[in-house]
């Protein structure tokens, strides 16, 4: 390969990196692969005239290079002063090529093996100048110098810091950074990897490959080996040939792959997609099944928990729910005949039998926390009415709906009212109406006045479904069929209006409310057959 071919190259090695500071992980990567246990990084600022001269160091106590090292594998892409001659380099010179993404006018490279010491100048053209030294040296050291302006000082630091701990917090090294103009310290580069102790997580080792798959927010994906980080970011971005698998799972899944079956294209923040990707993306596929079946029997024993229900326990509960929301496609129909829905009477149920057991087509939901007597009586009438009443927060109703089909999640407080009879003397009027519904085919065995508690219905009525306390059910979506009592809320503004207008035409006044209550009946009911009825009311 001729000059002109190998400084294209090297441009395109030193230009492939998103980052001019990503050298960094480069030299952190030749430092374990030499066995050091730690990396030093240090920013220096030198007075130079009217301008400051950057010195970048970065030193490893690895077991450096000797000369046949320097040789055959660090400097083939480089030129020497001496002779000139170079040729295309293997694997261990691209990584150290990358210093030049940084624009230094000098490279300054110091290593040891051996009782070898050695010096190497590189400068900006890419040539070199290789002397041996006689001072013991260990490791290798590498210093870039640049010249600029004393105010770029900070955000050369920030860069630094910021590479180093995005590409190299999780790598076992001790490695630390100084900027040694600047007022901190020496600055550990040093994250902990996630904890396996987190509620939903599962993991999968084997040799040196670390797979840790866990259900939380916000989604997140990490690809390592040896603890240097790859590619960071969502899960279907890092991950993009699983995505569909995974589906809404994408919602809540955190991934952490550390294998040396990963493998990155030449710029290092691409994980190459190989064999040996794919089968890190089918341990993550088997986990998150093994996660999934777990989360449900997980939430299926806590909806059984005996005893008292506290609010700490409704936290977990609500917590796992939201986790198997995500779930849900994935899951199927199964979660609708498994126990994972609690009962705020206590005890865990299906949700496919609390559909198949709501005769009004209601399935309420009740604070179970709330333990005063009016919450208690109107618990036990929706039970009795056959409306059973789940263990709810009114922000649960959002991943608790979805798994009744076919009946309506309406809040306790919003679908059953107790109420007190009223002392007005509206029996002939109550009658009429109930005459009225009656010749419409509506079976009403009665018809009541009456005060709601807490405050009026929005509906002006309601159907009695338990007698004592009186207990009204609101704009029930099925009307039980037998006979039924009708109460009407006497603060409602039409039942007022109704009340007032009875003494003039009882009739009118008894239509206008029946007509109310029609509107809002399952059954539907023509306007023609109202009218007939309406005009038999009359003439009887």
């Amino acid at each position: 390969m001729n000059d002109v071919a190998i400084d294209e190259v090297l441009a395109g090695l030193v230009a492939q990196f998103a980052s001019p500071y990503d050298f960094l992980r480069e030299l952190v990567q030749n430092a374990m692969d030499a066995g050091s246990d730690r990396v030093e990084v240090l920013l220096h600022t030198h007075a130079a005239g009217d301008g400051v001269v950057f010195e970048l160091e970065i030193a490893d106590a690895g077991e450096g290079m000797d000369e046949s090292i320097l040789d055959g594998e660090l400097t083939k892409l480089f030129a020497s002063t001496k002779t000139g001659d170079r040729t295309q380099a293997g694997g261990f010179g691209i990584g150290f090529v990358s210093v030049f993404a940084w624009a230094p006018q000098t490279v300054l490279l110091h290593t040891g093996r051996a009782g070898e010491t050695w010096e190497l100048v590189f400068h900006a053209d890419k040539r070199y100048e290789k002397h041996r030294i006689d001072a013991p040296f260990e490791g290798t050291t590498v210093r870039l110098f640049r010249t600029g302006k004393a105010e770029e000082r900070e955000g050369i630091a920030e860069s630094v810091r910021q590479s180093l701990w995005k590409w190299c917090r999780f790598v076992a090294l001790d490695i630390t950074f100084e900027d040694v103009d600047g007022q901190a310290g020496p600055e550990v580069i040093r994250d902990t990897p996630p904890s396996d102790e987190e509620a939903l997580v599962a993991v999968h080792e084997e040799g040196e490959t670390r797979v840790r798959v866990s259900f939380a927010v916000p989604p997140h994906a990490v690809l390592l080996r040896h603890g240097l980080v790859l590619g960071e970011g969502l899960p279907a971005e890092e991950m993009p040939g699983i995505a569909r698998a995974l589906g809404d799972s994408l919602e809540h899944v955190r991934v952490w792959a550390d294998s040396p079956l990963l493998r990155t294209d030449l710029a290092r923040d691409r994980v190459v997609d190989d064999d040996g990707r794919k089968a890190i993306e089918r341990i993550v596929l088997a986990l998150v099944v093994r996660l999934r079946d777990e989360l449900i029997a997980r939430v299926e024993a806590l909806a059984g928990t005996t005893g008292s229900w506290s609010a700490e326990l409704h936290a977990m509960y609500s917590h796992l729910h939201a986790h198997l929301a995500c779930e849900r496609t994935a899951a199927g129909d199964r979660l609708r005949e498994r126990a994972l829905v609690r009962l705020a009477s206590g005890g865990a149920s299906p949700p496919s039998l609390l559909a198949r057991r709501a005769t009004c087509g209601l399935v309420l939901a009740c604070d179970p926390t709330a333990r005063d007597t009016d919450t208690l009586a109107l618990q036990a009438a929706a039970e009795q009415a056959g409306m059973p009443t789940l263990a709810a927060m009114p922000d649960d109703r959002g991943w608790l709906a979805p798994l009744f089909a076919g009946v309506e999640l309406r809040a306790l407080a919003e679908a059953l009212v107790r109420v007190e009879p009223a002392t007005v003397p509206v029996d002939s009027l109550c009658a009429l109406v109930g005459q009225v519904l009656a010749r419409a085919e509506l079976p009403v065995a009665r018809v009541a006045l009456g005060r709601w508690q807490g405050g009026g219905s929005v509906h002006g009525w309601g159907i009695e479904v338990h007698a004592s306390p009186c207990v009204v059910g609101l704009a029930l979506p099925r009307v039980p069929g037998a006979a039924l009592t009708v109460w009407l809320d006497e603060r409602h503004v039409l039942v007022e209006a109704a009340i007032r207008h009875a003494s003039i035409d009882p009739v009118h006044a008894a239509t206008a409310l029946a007509l109310v209550i029609a509107r809002g009946w399952a059954k539907p009911v023509e306007l023609d057959d109202f009218a007939d009825a309406v005009d038999a009311v009359r003439a009887a």
